[in-house]
């Protein structure tokens, strides 16, 4: 796992489409696994915001930022309520990465709704990693609808090996474009 934390993981992300100088969210971001390796792509032209409501998980994340000097992120602490207060047409990619099988079904179209909104014209995409799938009542044909529904045109299909937890699984990572 560590090779892949330190190597592989920025290889897969680089992949997906995340590039130098990009402003990405990182929506449910946990502790940052995906953060701060996204964090190293984009440099210091380019933006993190690591979303969630987890004070526990984003604490770990502070002090990760603060040890290893990194200031690229911007932690956004949110309540449970699904609202993004960055700006309409400003990000060039959100991740949606283990965490869309958390919400329920009104909180899974309100955030699509949210992405819409704050992704760019034509090149803004979102990333999603399928977990949790037959689980959570996550159905894969039923997530591609509502994205489609929601104004999102699926363009790739990456099928990587994932951090997801505390441990790597090929995994698939869906990249939906504004249509």
């Amino acid at each position: 796992m560590e090779v892949w934390l330190k190597s592989k993981g920025e290889t897969v992300l680089r992949e997906i489409g995340i590039k130098e100088g990009q402003e990405i969210l990182d929506f449910g971001c946990g502790s940052g696994t995906y953060t701060q390796i996204a964090s190293k792509i984009v440099g210091n032209e380019g933006k993190i915001y690591a979303l969630d409501n987890d004070e526990e998980s984003l604490n770990e994340l502070t002090e990760k930022i603060q040890t290893q000097k990194i200031t690229n992120i911007e932690i956004i602490k949110t309540s449970k309520e699904i609202g993004i207060t960055l700006k309409d047409n400003s990000l060039d990619v959100v991740l949606v990465y283990d965490v869309y099988h958390l919400l329920d079904k009104e909180d899974r179209i309100t955030l699509l709704k949210e992405i819409y909104r704050i992704l760019k014209d034509k090149t803004g995409f979102l990333s999603y990693f399928a977990t949790h799938i037959g689980y959570h009542g996550i159905d894969l044909e039923e997530v591609k609808k509502k994205m489609e529904n929601s104004g999102f045109k699926l363009v790739k299909e990456f099928h990587k090996p994932m951090f997801h937890w505390s441990w790597i699984e090929e995994g698939t990572v869906y990249s939906y474009y504004k249509k």
